[in-house]
């Protein structure tokens, strides 16, 4: 009895050891949007360290494929997505949605003088008139075309904001919270939020970590799960300057609302679990 409890007690000191006691993310150690913010307070519950290896990179951006790459070989332990099947087969997906369903909610981001190009819009095929701009390897992009909407795609991120000033697109669809910071950050460009259009489909942002660490995946879905069961993570939702600035300006009830279909989205997807979506089209009030 005394060797079981021995055994016991051996396998549980290992497993705990198992446990990350630092986490290597993207971006740098100030940020303060909703993913590392959310990260960073799981870190100090933990006990935790965090670290920023691209520090100092401008702005502590990776590319998407970058990031991928890195985590495969190690330089990084966990970054976040908006998910798609692919993903969730190439690493293992912490199975919370970040923005509580708000990434799938997409407005329009458009040149000054097109900000109300889309009044009068009245079904998905006026819609299919215009052409979107992408990432090439974006989930976002497979969503659009799937449901018939052109793309124009590009690799890098930062350069779809010119290209949409260059008019080689008509528009770039952004999740709810995160046009008007994209403004901010490109105010040597001509860009405005458009008014009267919101696409919506089901599209979580997850944490991923790699394949071969499983330890870390239980890790971080216990610790987000005991910070949604204390109330902190809508508290962290709410507080979000993107959030905020999504619930204050994007007037979501006087859109007209185009729901399209993800091929992407895996069985796994939480939707029955209601405490992790919030939709802001049925708050009294906004």
């Amino acid at each position: 009895m005394r060797l079981l409890l021995i055994s016991i007690l051996c396998s549980v000191l290992i497993q705990n050891e198992s446990f990350a006691q630092s986490i290597a993310m993207p971006g740098r150690p100030d940020e303060a949007s909703l993913p590392p913010t959310i990260l960073k307070e799981l870190m100090k519950k933990a006990n935790i360290t965090p670290s920023f290896p691209y520090s100092n990179i401008k702005g502590g951006n990776l590319s998407f494929n970058r990031m991928k790459q890195d985590i495969i070989g190690g330089k990084l332990d966990v970054f976040w997505s908006m998910t798609s099947k692919e993903l969730e087969q190439e690493f293992n997906a912490i199975y919370i949605p970040i923005f509580r369903g708000l990434l799938g909610m997409r407005i329009p981001l458009v040149k000054q003088e097109n900000i109300n190009m889309f009044s009068g819009m009245r079904s998905l095929a006026d819609l299919k008139k215009f052409k979107a701009g992408s990432g090439k390897t974006w989930p976002d992009t497979e969503i659009l075309e799937h449901n018939g909407l052109p793309v124009v795609k590009t690799l890098k991120y930062q350069n779809l904001f010119p290209m949409l000033e260059g008019n080689r697109f008509d528009y770039f669809p952004r999740g709810l919270h995160e046009p008007w910071q994209e403004i901010i950050d490109n105010k040597e460009l001509n860009l405005a939020v458009e008014q009267n259009v919101l696409i919506r489909y089901t599209a979580p942002n997850y944490f991923f970590v790699a394949k071969n660490n499983p330890e870390l995946a239980i890790q971080l879905t216990k610790l987000l799960n005991e910070l949604i069961e204390s109330g902190e993570f809508v508290k962290l939702f709410f507080q979000d300057q993107e959030v905020k600035n999504a619930l204050n300006k994007a007037n979501v009830k006087s859109r007209i609302v185009f729901e399209i279909d993800n091929p992407t989205l895996s069985d796994k997807t939480p939707i029955a679990r209601k405490e992790l979506w919030f939709d802001p089209l049925e708050v009294q009030g906004n």
